[in-house]
Parts: structure tokens; C-alpha cells; sequence
């Protein structure tokens, strides 16, 4: 209890609102700005998250309105202005927006969607000079999770085996450092480099002697994936939460941010946190560590069948290429046709439900209601799909035969995804695809 309620310096939470805010604003102008955007606005259908089929992208001017909204509301916490207004607007806003299209399902998008409800949750609006410590820790706590489970995930056959970031790297012979990405011990270097700097990262931080080296060791790495795949601002705001580990005076150091921050004062004596307090973090953090867990429940190979995949921390674990053909079947005329996917849903929609089961699904759901509309006739919808997962040679995921216009979207597993083989291939390089 004296270790959550001891009063901190809150010049780190404050740092961190202002750097947060700006951080999700600059996300949500480069999502209008370079394409992603277009990802709500131009198919004829949007993918939806189970249970949140509801959540449905606005007509175009609505959709400008909701970014313009978010973008302000995420510059309006940065610098406290309206800050309880803002934080909800900002929660709300960019949480729908990860809602609204399954194919723009990126984890650093699911933790500034987590991050955004503490933002609304937290009372750093408040101008005083200390706060109790479980609100860092809990912010902490969010990035422990990123890099534990992602470094936990990491241990497996594909990735010890240099795989799949031997075919990141190939992807990339042509940048500056291509020399570099090509050489053969590249992707055994940055593999295993990634489980060591996932699983070392925190516990480097957490101890006082090791959290310079620490530190430096992130800045190194999350420059080194600006370099390689120029992510926009999750390195960034990744170095920022790093720094949360130092001591939480550290920022009023930096000379322009002190200035607009209360004076130190002598902290005031931890108060003993109310029991609803206690039990609402416990069960958030009993969640948020369930969570990762649950691909255990479901037979198979996670990166195969994507069951349990999402939301884990599961990051670049797996690379997937192939084909998908539909074919829909009046069930009155017995007609069959072959169905292009590009006349409702974008290239790059197209090209990620390729190896997603529960993706692939709400498409043939999709086809079934607008030709069963169309013909005014029961449809059967069925597909093919021809998979290489991490340089495997292509292999049939669903069950031939499989009429997907009657199974259903759930929680439990899909019967009509067919086992990966675990054939080893000659060929990992990717060349073969």
C-alpha cells in the first residue's frame, strides 16, 4: 500500500500528457493525410471487430469531422485545455476509429487506444506538484505488457530460425542500408536482438545501475526501426515511456517544459487507496495479463489460424502471402459465380484478410446478404485460399467444401481452417512465393 500510494513528482505525468497528445495527434493527421483515411471512406465494405459490428465508418464529411474532432481533442489534452472534455472526446474518437476497420489492426494502435482511456481516466489536469504513484505504474504497466508478451511470443521455431524477419529484410534490399538487411547473418542478428531487447528492456529499466544502459539500448533500437521501416510515431512515444522509469523529476530539468509546471513543494503523506480502487486495478491488470494468454486455448499454430492472435502483443511474428478466390452459388438457379473481392473492398483490404479465417468470414457474410439481396435467393458462398505462412510453401487454408455463408463469426475455433502442415520447406528465403 506505501509503495502505490507514495506521492511522486508529477512532472513525468505531465510530460507525458503533453507528449502523448501531441504524439496521437501527429498519428491521426498522417492517417488523413497518407492513406489511411482512405481506408474508411472508399470500400463498399468495412471489416468489424466481433461484438462491435455496430461500430461503422461515418459517410465522408462525417469521417473528416471525426479526425478534425479526435486531432483537436488529442492537442487539447496535450495542453490542458478543456482537459476532461477533451480526454473523453479523445478516448471515444480514437478508439471508434480503431473499431471501425479490423484491417487497420496494428498493436501500437490498440495500446494508444488503451493509453487514451487513462488520459481520460487520470486527473492530470490538476495542477499540483505530486501524485500517488499507481498512476505511472499503471502506465508502466502497459508497457511491460507490449514487451514481455511480445518478447514471450518470440520464442518459437519460426523466429529462432531467422524467420520472418529474413523476408522483412529482403523486402528491403533496396534502402540505403540494403547491404547491410542482405548479409546472412542479418536476420539471425535482428531476431534475436528483438527477443533479447523485448524480454531485458524492462528489467534493465526497473534497476537503478543497468537504467542508463537501458536506455540507451532502447534509443538505439527504436532508431534502428525508424531506419529500417520508417514507423511513424510509436518509437517515439515507446522512448517516452522508457523514460518514465528515471526519476520522476527528471523533466524539470528540461528548461521550457519547468516553467509551466507547479513548484516543488514538500509531498504530502500517501492516503490508503479506497478497496473499489484496489479491485478495479486488480481485475484491469488481471485482464490485461489473461488476454495474451488465450491462444493457448485453441489448437494449431497462432500465426496459421490468427486464433487468439490479436491484442496479445504477437508482434511480427508472422508473414503471409498467397491467393483468395470467392464463388457464390444461387441456391434457386444453382448458378455459380467466380467473385472480385476489389469491386467492394480496397487493394490493401484485399490484401490483408488473405490468411485471416475470421477476416475472410465476414466477407463471405458480406457477399451472402448483398447477392442474397440482389437475386432475392438463399446464396451459398464459398472460398479459396492458398497460403504461405513465413516462406512455407502456399497450402490450402479452408476446407474445401465449406459453405461460408452458413458458419457463424465466434469466439470458439473454426472447424473449416484446415491444419498448417509442418512440412519443412527447402526454401525460406521467400523467393518461391
Amino acid at each position: 500500500m506505501n509503495t502505490l500510494t507514495r506521492p511522486i513528482d508529477s512532472s513525468s505525468l505531465l510530460l507525458f500528457r503533453l507528449v502523448t497528445g501531441i504524439l496521437i495527434a501527429q498519428e491521426l493527421i498522417n492517417g488523413l493525410f497518407l492513406g489511411k483515411f482512405h481506408e474508411y471512406t472508399a470500400p463498399i465494405f468495412n471489416f468489424s471487430y466481433l461484438f462491435f459490428e455496430w461500430v461503422r465508418p461515418w459517410p465522408y464529411g462525417g469521417m473528416v469531422a471525426h479526425y478534425t474532432v479526435t486531432i483537436l481533442a488529442a492537442l487539447a489534452v496535450a495542453f490542458n485545455f478543456k482537459y476532461r472534455l477533451s480526454s473523453i472526446l479523445l478516448f471515444a474518437g480514437y478508439t471508434s476509429l480503431f473499431l471501425m476497420e479490423q484491417t487497420e489492426y496494428i498493436n501500437h494502435a490498440y495500446l494508444y487506444s488503451l493509453i487514451s482511456f487513462w488520459l481520460m481516466v487520470l486527473p492530470l489536469n490538476q495542477k499540483r506538484s505530486h501524485f500517488p504513484a499507481w498512476m505511472l505504474y499503471m502506465i508502466l504497466f502497459h508497457m511491460g505488457l507490449a514487451y514481455f508478451y511480445g518478447g514471450i511470443a518470440k520464442i518459437n521455431s519460426d523466429w529462432i530460425a531467422g524467420r520472418p524477419m529474413n523476408l522483412f529484410l529482403e523486402h528491403r534490399k533496396d534502402h540505403f542500408f540494403g547491404f547491410l538487411y542482405q548479409a546472412k547473418w542479418a536476420s539471425y542478428f535482428f531476431s534475436y536482438g528483438g527477443i533479447l531487447f523485448d524480454l531485458l528492456i524492462v528489467p534493465m529499466m526497473i534497476i537503478k545501475k543497468t537504467r542508463l544502459l537501458g536506455f540507451m539500448l532502447s534509443l538505439c533500437f527504436h532508431l534502428s526501426n525508424v531506419v529500417m521501416f520508417g514507423l511513424a510515431t510509436f518509437p517515439w512515444f515507446s522512448l517516452l515511456l522508457t523514460s518514465l522509469f528515471f526519476d520522476p523529476s527528471w523533466p524539470r530539468k528540461i528548461p521550457l517544459f519547468s516553467r509551466y509546471l507547479v513548484s516543488k513543494t514538500e509531498p504530502p503523506k500517501g492516503t490508503k487507496p479506497s478497496p473499489l480502487l484496489l479491485s478495479l486495478l486488480g481485475l484491469y491488470i488481471i485482464i490485461h495479463l489473461s488476454l495474451p494468454l488465450r491462444h493457448w486455448l485453441y489448437p494449431g499454430v497462432t500465426s496459421w489460424t490468427e486464433e487468439g492472435h490479436m491484442f496479445s502483443w504477437r508482434m511480427m511474428l508472422r508473414h503471409k502471402r498467397g491467393t483468395l478466390s470467392y464463388f457464390v452459388q444461387n441456391k434457386t438457379t444453382k448458378e455459380i459465380i467466380p467473385i472480385n473481392p476489389l469491386e467492394f473492398i480496397t487493394q490493401r483490404q484485399y490484401g490483408d484478410i488473405i490468411g485471416k479465417p475470421d477476416l475472410m468470414l465476414q466477407f463471405a457474410h458480406f457477399l451472402r446478404d448483398h447477392y442474397g439481396k440482389l437475386w432475392s435467393s438463399e446464396v451459398s458462398v464459398f472460398a479459396s485460399s492458398r497460403v504461405s505462412l513465413n516462406g512455407r510453401p502456399k497450402k490450402e487454408m479452408i476446407k474445401p467444401g465449406t459453405d461460408l455463408a452458413r458458419e457463424e463469426r465466434s469466439l470458439l475455433k473454426y472447424e473449416w481452417i484446415l491444419p498448417l502442415a509442418e512440412t519443412q520447406s527447402a526454401n525460406y528465403s521467400g523467393t518461391s512465393f
